[in-house]
């Protein structure tokens, strides 16, 4: 493994094919007011949820709102990392995006788009969720 890592540049080509992937993603996602922060380095990339981006307010934990993102995810075949509790040890919600090293462009702009609209649908369940209990 280690010798396929070296001998195709890997490591090099993760660290540039990162830099667009962020960049898809911040494109992609920069309008859903829910995303508080992109960061990462590399294929290893975190995306933070908020309730309230101008004060970083996090969303009620009892909303499971990544867990959520998980699996709208998995009906759409993307494999996420949902991640909770991330500010306080019990609010705040991130999913960490982790392709493989030999993934393509062509399967970044895939990721991408399969994960925007899993947030848009967990969004979509939370805003339900408040109005079947209004």
């Amino acid at each position: 493994m280690q010798r396929i890592v070296r001998r195709d540049g890997l490591v090099a080509r993760v660290k540039t094919e990162g830099e667009y992937f962020i960049s898809l993603l911040r494109e992609r996602l920069g309008g859903i007011e829910a995303v508080g922060d992109i960061r990462g380095r590399g294929f290893f990339v975190g995306v933070e949820f908020v309730q309230n981006r101008a004060t970083k307010a996090p969303f009620d934990p009892a909303l499971l709102l990544s867990a959520r993102i998980g699996k709208q995810g998995i009906a759409r075949g993307l494999l996420c990392y949902p991640i909770s509790g991330n500010v306080d040890g019990t609010r705040g919600d991130g999913v960490i995006l982790a392709p493989p090293y030999i993934t393509t462009r062509e399967q970044l702009q895939e990721i991408v788009d399969l994960f925007a609209d899993s947030v848009q649908g967990a969004l979509a369940d939370i805003v339900e969720l408040a109005s079947s209990q209004a």
